[in-house]
């Protein structure tokens, strides 16, 4: 991605962006870590608390799981701070053309604007003060749910399937066709293309916001700011078409109902809910979502055979790919 940029004048590489990333994922595999050693505890209650413990951390299992998963964490890590200055650079690569097409195709769909058909039921200054703090809550899919695929699970092939749908998803929904249907979404349609399609939504979340807080207005505030500034940081960058919210919290939902059926059927619970939020706070269109979860799914299907051959492999075949990847993700 990096070089890609680089061919349009731009340099996305920050490195404190990429290290305040890793920072935070390091942070998020160590509350993990209490977690999972507290509810050892809970379960065997030892008589030696801290001997049962160290016996737990330097055990050969566990020892051997963040030998083998932490590279693969820090690629991860180096992951989003690339995709974001990929996402910023969108208008150097393809003008933001497309919203006009998905506006119709959800009217075509649905009779109407999707978010129309969401505000009778959404449409509470309480409701979506709350889809807003669960849209806010995605980012625990992003650094929880990556840490602890890399780490924690002892089904190798659910491990390479999901981190293989993990890069594939990013790679090709959040950059490939983000670029291709380069489209800026609801809230951002009026200040960067003129178009006041969206002006009802927006002044009903504006009105909103002065009853319960609707924590998303000022994120987009300064996602505009730093799209007309041409910032390409971590977590800049505008982009509708496919909603990568939806794609995040899909893939996290088929992952897990591997390994809880309670785990899972709250995972697609939170699906359903940044599906409607995604709309009803006007971040996308409801298409961006609906193209999403078919991508997703189709990754998450070719996934399956690519897993197996990677855990068929010889170890050190396997090393040497894991190295080889890290590298080529440091250039």
């Amino acid at each position: 991605m990096l070089a890609i940029l680089a061919t349009r004048g731009v340099s996305g590489f920050r490195p404190s962006g990429y290290l305040g990333n890793l920072l935070l994922y390091v942070l998020t595999l160590g509350v993990m870590s209490v977690f999972v050693l507290g509810s050892l505890l809970f379960r065997h209650r030892p008589k030696s608390p801290i001997r049962f413990l160290w016996s737990q951390v330097a055990s050969t299992s566990w020892m051997a799981r963040i030998a083998r998963g932490f590279p693969m964490l820090v690629v991860v890590a180096v992951l989003i701070p690339a995709f974001s200055a990929m996402k910023s650079s969108i208008p150097l690569f393809n003008t933001y053309s497309w919203d006009p097409v998905w506006i119709a195709a959800d009217r075509a769909i649905h009779g109407t604007d999707a978010w129309r058909l969401l505000q009778p039921v959404a449409g509470f200054p309480i409701v979506t003060s709350l889809l807003s703090v669960a849209y806010h809550a995605w980012l625990f899919i992003v650094y929880a749910g990556s840490a602890y695929f890399c780490i924690f699970p002892r089904d190798r092939e659910l491990r390479a399937r999901y981190l293989i749908s993990y890069f594939a998803c990013w790679t090709i929904i959040g950059v490939a066709m983000a670029i291709m249907f380069a489209s800026v979404g609801p809230c951002f349609l009026a200040p960067l293309t003129g178009d006041h399609h969206f002006d009802p939504l927006m002044s009903y979340l504006y009105s909103a916001n002065q009853q319960y807080p609707v924590f998303v207005l000022p994120v987009q505030e300064q996602l505009l700011a730093w799209q007309q500034q041409n910032d390409h940081g971590l977590a800049t960058g505008i982009s509708a078409m496919p909603s990568m919210h939806v794609s995040m919290a899909m893939l996290f939902a088929l992952s897990i109902s591997k390994i809880s059926r309670a785990a899972g059927a709250a995972a697609w619970l939170f699906v359903a809910t940044i599906m409607i939020a995604s709309v009803h706070l006007a971040y996308h269109y409801a298409v961006d979502g609906y193209v999403a979860i078919l991508m997703t799914l189709a990754i998450w299907t070719v996934a399956k055979p690519l897993s197996r051959m990677v855990v068929n492999r010889p170890a050190d075949t396997f090393q040497q790919a894991q190295a080889g990847l890290i590298g080529t993700a440091a250039t």
